[in-house]
């Protein structure tokens, strides 16, 4: 009977092993799907205009395993000369579920929770600072394949990395980007400058 107590102890403590275990590897395989390149709409507004597209690149970080990392906002904007592009620096982790966005430019920092997520799409909205933002992004390069991530692209990626990422650049020349606000019905938008 001591023998039988000790076994059924023993696959209590399994089973919560299993349970307590399940939402660090639910958050571990998000950022692995995450990880790579995604292009689509963001939501983006440069100098006014609408971007006609924006990639978003997730790198992770070794040392974390595949649940936070750092990564690049690239948004394409028509200007004078043709295509141009805005590059914004960023981390992110993926916590519970939720992934927080940590941007080089703190008004561009969001939450992402209600979306959809697979190797090949993913969707949803970006709550920010006043307003959540609908995206929707198609991924077009992996950073893993069934034996892992290819850890060779980081040090390529980090020295193409421009001097404006950086925060570097001057500041009055470059383009104004803001987050496009997607109001409820009945809503207005907040006064610049006003913390509502």
């Amino acid at each position: 009977m001591e023998r039988l107590k000790h076994y059924g102890l023993m696959v209590v403590l399994c089973c919560l092993a299993i349970v307590l275990g399940g939402c660090e590897t639910d958050d571990d395989y998000r950022g692995y799907i995450l990880s790579g390149r995604w292009f689509g709409d963001l939501g983006m507004m440069i100098d006014g205009q609408p971007a006609i597209g924006s990639d978003l690149e997730f790198i992770p970080n070794d040392y974390y395993g595949y649940t936070q990392g750092y990564g690049y906002e690239t948004d394409y904007y028509r200007g004078f000369w043709g295509i141009e592009t805005v590059e914004h620096y960023f981390t992110w982790m993926v916590r519970d579920g939720i992934i927080y966005l940590r941007f080089d430019d703190p008004d561009l920092d969001c939450n992402i929770h209600d979306y959809s997520l697979s190797p090949d799409y993913f969707e949803g909205y970006m709550d920010g600072i006043y307003s959540s933002v609908w995206f929707s992004l198609r991924n077009y390069d992996r950073y893993w394949d069934r034996y892992g991530y290819f850890d060779n692209y980081y040090s390529y990626r980090l020295l193409q990395m421009p001097a404006d990422s950086l925060g570097i650049a001057n500041a009055d020349n470059s383009p104004e980007c803001v987050r496009r606000v997607n109001l409820k019905t009945g809503e207005t938008q907040p006064e610049e400058g006003s913390a509502e």
